[in-house]
């Protein structure tokens, strides 16, 4: 079923109206879709309904709601990925496929390597861009949820948040380990990812630096926040590649 992620407000005649110009473009002229045709519709983050067309305007499609849907993602792992800024388009990517690949949350971080000026957060545009990035990948791989994206924040705020997050485990790829593989340290941590209960998710956290990489001063800061430092290998990765390398390799150990 074709599907599109929204701001949802079902009214009380039990329809929704999509009145956004990008929706009613990507309803009426990408998917062709007509009046009678059914549509799953989310708001990403915990509403989810089957829906059938009841009427297409030049400003307004109207929904006639069939059923809520059980929100639930099937993923359960919850990945966040904290990635050094990048320079040019490459964040563009690292969102498209992170979200493909199932990433929780991704946090840009502004390290001491970063290029892009970030002071004062990021632009709101390209803020914007990456999170329309991260809903159309969402909906081409059919996920249930849309990844959150936040504003950049500095290399030291995200080492000091680390401590309230409730992670489980926290890995920093770095290019200088040579002893400690992230498949080693997932199967060494695996007690910590075997709790149970129907809320519970394992929550694991996932530090890439930048182009250059990070300085280590900041892996430490980063070790004495609890993290681990590993290696996925002899092969440097761009950083662009980095991220979702890893997502893909902890997904497979943890739930494949």
């Amino acid at each position: 079923m074709r599907r599109l992620f929204t701001q949802l407000a079902p009214n009380m005649d039990n329809t929704i109206r999509i009145t956004d110009k990008q929706d009613i473009g990507y309803i009426s002229v990408v998917l062709r879709m007509k009046i009678g045709d059914d549509m799953f519709l989310s708001d990403g983050v915990g509403k989810a309904y089957e829906a059938r067309i009841a009427a297409i305007e030049k400003n307004e499609i109207v929904f006639r709601i069939l059923t809520e849907i059980p929100f639930e993602e099937k993923q359960k792992t919850r990945i966040t990925l904290y990635q050094g800024l990048p320079k040019g388009a490459k964040m563009d990517e690292v969102v498209r496929k992170s979200t493909e690949l199932g990433v929780f949350r991704i946090v840009p971080v502004a390290t001491a390597r970063t290029v892009p000026e970030v002071k004062g957060g990021m632009p709101a545009a390209k803020l914007a861009r990456w999170r329309r990035i991260a809903g159309e990948a969402s909906r081409q791989s059919r996920r249930a949820r849309i990844p959150e994206v936040g504003d950049a924040v500095s290399f030291a705020a995200a080492a000091e948040s680390l401590g309230g997050e409730g992670y489980d485990l926290i890995f920093v790829l770095y290019e200088l380990e040579e002893g400690l593989t992230l498949k080693r340290a997932l199967r060494e941590g695996r007690d910590r990812l075997l709790k149970t209960g129907p809320e519970w998710f394992p929550n694991i956290a996932v530090f890439i630096g930048p182009e250059g990489g990070f300085e280590r001063e900041e892996v430490d800061r980063l070790l004495l926040a609890g993290a681990q430092s590993v290696t996925v290998g002899e092969t440097i990765m761009r950083t662009e590649t980095a991220g979702p390398a890893a997502i893909a390799m902890v997904l497979y150990e943890v739930e494949l």
